[in-house]
């Protein structure tokens, strides 16, 4: 059954980044002190160490980097979490472009603590005693970063706007993202879309449709500038920390549960079972739905289901009996667009779900005149609930 899309609104999450207060006096007393009151009853107390305090602080404070600045949220909230760190002298360097290394270092945080040890490298300039070196190999191994044909890694060669996009799409598909709608792309366009390299446009847009770069059809995205610090900092920020960031983990975990889903149908009936015209999967109130139309083959996987070991589909998955398959779905969706564009060709259909039973189809559209609900209902019977979200 054809998928109905809808857009989604993706916005960032509130700030809630720490803003350190005024640091109070370094005190140079010792830590702690006993003092005799009246007699040898001994009372001790302990002097907080508020040079640590202050030092905790400013090592999200930077003097470049100020409330006002566009990233300040995103930088402050990515060096404290520890992806990225800032320089000795107490600056981040926000419009300093960033380096391939500094890139391999802030993704291999991202998705875990790399290698503790490096026997050999997979690249020829880079050796063991470098400090980004088992960063580099981290991402390498991910395939989140990629060396170039002469098995080089160029690690203080500067990342442009175009590659760090590429990057980060990898960074989500490494994550169990897969993209669900490819055409769905079709639709970003930058105004100097024709200029993204072949190998960056699909990563580029596929950012773009998530929110996690700004995006405007008349704007520029300039692939081949340098992505600054900053820019870098912002982008991750959204990745983790943002309302997409969270509607994008709940597809990943909604996707894997559908593959976990196929892969015991295909364990239980065999390659050559045919479930698209023998059953249907759906989502509804947070449960994966596993439709079958035959008794029988509800009590096979039923008892299949006993081998599985992942709790969080245990929990969230219902296998159930239902007239319709996701082929008798296809037909009467089509049929149902097609009457529902002649009556009403100025309505938009919002979404479709099967009947609670799965014995029919529920079509929610933005309008519906009486004429056109007796039409569904002398065509489709009950197999067509068709309503408004008012």
């Amino acid at each position: 059954m054809k998928r109905i899309y809808t857009a989604l609104v993706l916005t960032l999450i509130p700030t809630f980044l720490l803003q350190a207060k005024e640091a109070s006096p370094v005190f140079t007393t010792t830590p702690s002190t006993q003092v005799s009151v009246n007699g040898p009853t001994t009372f001790t107390y302990s002097q907080p160490n508020s040079l640590q305090t202050f030092e905790r602080i400013q090592k999200y404070r930077f003097t470049d980097v100020t409330p006002q600045f566009w990233a300040y949220n995103s930088i402050t909230k990515m060096t404290k979490e520890g992806f990225m760190s800032g320089y000795k002298n107490g600056t981040f360097k926000p419009n300093d472009p960033l380096s391939r290394e500094e890139a391999a270092s802030l993704f291999s945080k991202m998705i875990g603590e790399p290698p503790s040890i490096m026997l050999a490298s997979s690249f020829t300039d880079i050796t063991s005693d470098r400090w980004s070196s088992l960063a580099i190999e981290s991402v390498a191994r991910a395939n989140i970063i990629s060396g170039y044909g002469d098995k080089t890694y160029r690690p203080e060669q500067y990342m442009s706007r175009q590659e760090f996009a590429v990057v980060a799409d990898k960074y989500l598909h490494y994550q169990g993202y897969r993209t669900e709608d490819p055409t769905a792309l079709d639709n970003i366009h930058f105004s100097d879309q024709k200029f993204i390299a072949p190998w960056a446009q699909s990563s580029v847009r596929e950012l773009a449709l998530f929110g996690f770069i700004n995006y405007s059809n008349t704007g520029l995205f300039n692939p081949e500038k340098y992505v600054t610090r900053s820019e870098a900092a912002e982008i991750t920020y959204r990745m983790l920390y943002s309302k997409a960031a969270e509607t994008l983990q709940a597809t990943i975990s909604q996707q894997q549960m559908e593959e976990t889903a196929r892969n015991l149908i295909k364990k239980t009936f065999g390659e050559s079972y045919d479930f698209h015209n023998r059953g249907a999967m759906f989502w509804r109130d947070g449960n994966l739905v596993i439709s079958f139309t035959s008794p029988n083959d509800v009590k096979a996987i039923t008892a299949e289901t006993a081998y599985i070991q992942d709790k969080h589909f245990l929990d969230n998955h219902i296998i159930t009996t239902g007239s319709y398959s996701l082929g008798d779905f296809d037909t009467l969706q089509t049929d149902a667009a097609f009457l529902y564009r002649q009556l009403e060709p100025s309505g938009t259909i919002l979404g479709v779900t099967p009947t609670p039973n799965v014995d029919g189809l529920i079509v929610t559209v933005d309008t519906v005149k009486p004429a056109t609900l007796t039409a569904f209902t002398k065509k489709f019977g009950k197999k067509i609930q068709l309503k408004t979200n008012s």
